[in-house]
């Protein structure tokens, strides 16, 4: 059986103890290292040698936010190989944060089995996706604008391609905008959709209007457009957009990529 390979980040000895035994009733999971702060943790992170972090946020000696800081870290970089997270903490104020680094779990203390237990039943689901064990897809480097201070500031993200939920042609027609599967919008990027495809090789993904490119994973299904006859929108997953389909043929093609039988003349 092919263990988990994971580290516990965690100030407080007597919350140490209590996720090592936790963890040891679970066969597939092997602590290999236990860390009083987040410091200390980056070489194995960055060799690549770990599948998760069990990662609390409030480190008494490095800062309340300690463990986000690290999260965010490791978001933002290149890594060999990202591990996976499950924040354990006795603070619900930084849930919301936490959200942008896709954990698998935010369990709040006390611990008990039944909290670890259902973030690694999400975890051994998700490997087959993760490639937990492998290198993971590379990330896209994207550069686009944000406001600071009022002002217009190019800045660049780095986002795993499954983190995209759609992405949209803007209506000048030399720019486009993404909008990742947690709410976040990264506009004003120079490119096509056209260029886009062929920078990419995203094979999840599939142009579903002259304008709109989607993420495959995320379609949660089609609904009729009140406004156009014989018209459709796509819908997604966990969020509230739509967006159009072009017409028969692109229609079409999205129902057989869904599984679905094209539509009758």
């Amino acid at each position: 059986m092919k263990k988990m390979r994971v580290i516990i980040v965690e100030d407080r000895p007597l919350a140490q103890d209590e996720l090592k035994y936790l963890l040891s009733l679970h066969p597939d999971v092997e602590i290999v290292g236990v860390f009083e702060d987040t410091a200390s943790t980056w070489p194995l992170i960055e060799a690549g040698n770990i599948d998760g972090i069990f990662l609390d946020i409030d480190i008494e000696t490095e800062g309340q936010r300690a463990g986000l800081d690290l999260a965010y870290r490791i978001d933002r970089h290149s890594l060999s190989k990202l591990p996976w997270l499950v924040f354990t903490t006795g603070d619900a104020q930084f849930a919301l944060a936490a959200i942008q680094v896709q954990p698998f779990g935010y369990l709040l203390k006390p611990l008990d089995d039944a909290k670890v237990a259902q973030a690694l039943d999400r975890i051994r689901k998700a490997q087959p996706l993760q490639n937990i064990g492998n290198p993971p897809l590379n990330r896209i480097e994207i550069r686009h604008k944000a406001i600071n201070r009022e002002e217009a500031v190019w800045c660049i993200k780095y986002i795993k391609p499954d983190d995209i939920l759609y992405i949209q042609t803007n209506y000048n027609g030399k720019t486009v905008k993404v909008k990742l599967v947690h709410g976040e919008v990264l506009d004003g990027i120079h490119t096509t959709l056209k260029q886009w495809k062929i920078d990419y090789e995203l094979s999840d993904f599939m142009q579903i209007h002259k304008s709109h490119l989607v993420n495959l994973n995320h379609v949660n299904g089609l609904k009729p457009d009140l406004y156009r006859v014989e018209g459709y929108n796509v819908t997604f997953l966990g969020c509230v957009d739509e967006l159009a389909v072009g017409g028969k043929n692109y229609l079409d093609d999205l129902r057989k990529a869904l599984g679905r039988p094209s539509i009758r003349q």
